[in-house]
């Protein structure tokens, strides 16, 4: 089973594996300017907008051969938390983060989160062996700045993590549209160390060209390589960088920096026509097309005993055979994240999709 819209979005690809791993050390000193003796936890930030593929390159970092274990901080925004499910689930620590942004709303959670993971580690209270790096992936309408800021002047945070690289996923085929409006993904490109310009196969030679031109501008002092699928150098991912001097971090203060943006949570029990979800999907990417940045979700689909993945971005999406629902009841959980959505017109679009008794 495999849908998807206009035949330009390649499917992402989906690993299992019986334990998280990297090839990367967890401290790193190869004159690179970090101390040596510093043995603060390393922390990986992951950010780009809405559908660059951060968690595509979560899964690879995570399904990597290597040895390091992961902390995983998982922040969503939408009410219904569906971005931890995709990430491989084995025995390490998942922290999904409440509703909002982790630099906005939920900046004191995370802060929090922080001190239990340092303090659970302590106690030998973890499901699996000690930690070696803490992975962070943002939401993709983050504000990176705040943020990183957390990790240089809370000061029970910076006694116990650095952060060793800000690593953003930049979607090749809608970056001109992530930047319209949008100050978090300006700030996103501008905050980096390396720049990971995603999805390259779906746009020609010239128009690569001229998005690492376009985030070159934005900032020069970057790293920038571009890939298909979030395939990458995973060492050149995880290596340790000097973190940003505290006066580079005041792009925008603190806010909520949405740009008008908002979620739409919509869940079912009962299971899903596949045609018809399928033609309520296209009606949805051809109807919304100027208001919708992000779509995801799982669905309950008659006939298929495994859940159903869907991934979607602007006018572009994908269904894709899932894993097994297991002990989970089947649900179709759906979240749509855009600007003046009208819930009401999608509820009905997934109504109509439920099989009828």
């Amino acid at each position: 089973m495999t849908w998807h819209c206009k035949q330009t979005l390649t499917l992402r690809a989906r690993y299992s594996c019986s334990a998280m791993t990297s090839p990367s050390p967890p401290h790193e000193s190869s004159g690179n300017g970090l101390d040596p003796l510093d043995f603060r936890t390393p922390v990986t930030l992951l950010t780009g907008w809405l559908g660059a593929g951060k968690t595509t390159l979560l899964n690879r970092i995570l399904s990597a051969p290597g040895g390091v274990k992961y902390a995983v901080l998982v922040n969503e925004f939408g009410e219904i938390g569906v971005d931890h499910r995709l990430v491989i689930s084995s025995n390490e620590t998942i922290v999904e983060l409440s509703n909002g942004c982790v630099c906005c709303a939920v900046r004191g959670d995370l802060v929090k989160t922080l001190k239990r993971l340092k303090s659970r580690r302590a106690l030998g209270l973890l499901p699996a062996r000690n930690f070696d790096r803490v992975l962070l992936e943002t939401t993709g309408v983050a504000e990176p700045a705040p943020l990183l800021r957390t990790f240089l002047v809370e000061e029970n945070i910076a006694s116990r993590y650095r952060v060793d690289a800000v690593v953003c996923m930049v979607d090749a085929l809608h970056l001109d549209r992530a930047l319209s409006g949008n100050s978090a993904a300006h700030d996103q490109i501008a905050l980096a160390d390396l720049l990971l310009v995603n999805k390259a196969d779906l746009v020609n030679e010239e128009q690569l060209t001229d998005c690492k031109t376009t985030v070159s501008r934005i900032n020069p002092a970057s790293t920038i390589s571009h890939c298909i699928h979030a395939e990458v150098d995973l060492q050149e991912v995880l290596a340790s960088r000097p973190m940003r001097p505290l006066e580079h971090l005041e792009i925008n203060q603190p806010g909520s920096g949405h740009a008008g943006l908002h979620s739409v949570a919509l869940t079912s029990d009962i299971p899903l026509d596949p045609l018809r979800a399928e033609l309520w999907f296209n009606s949805v990417a051809s109807s919304h097309s100027g208001e919708l940045v992000r779509w995801k979700g799982f669905l309950n689909l008659e006939g298929h005993p495994e859940q159903a993945v869907l991934q979607g971005t602007y006018e572009l999406f994908n269904v894709a055979a899932g894993e097994p629902w297991g002990d989970r009841t089947p649900r179709t959980e759906l979240v749509f994240i855009g600007r003046d959505l009208n819930k009401e017109s999608l509820a009905r679009g997934l109504q109509a999709s439920e099989i009828k008794p």
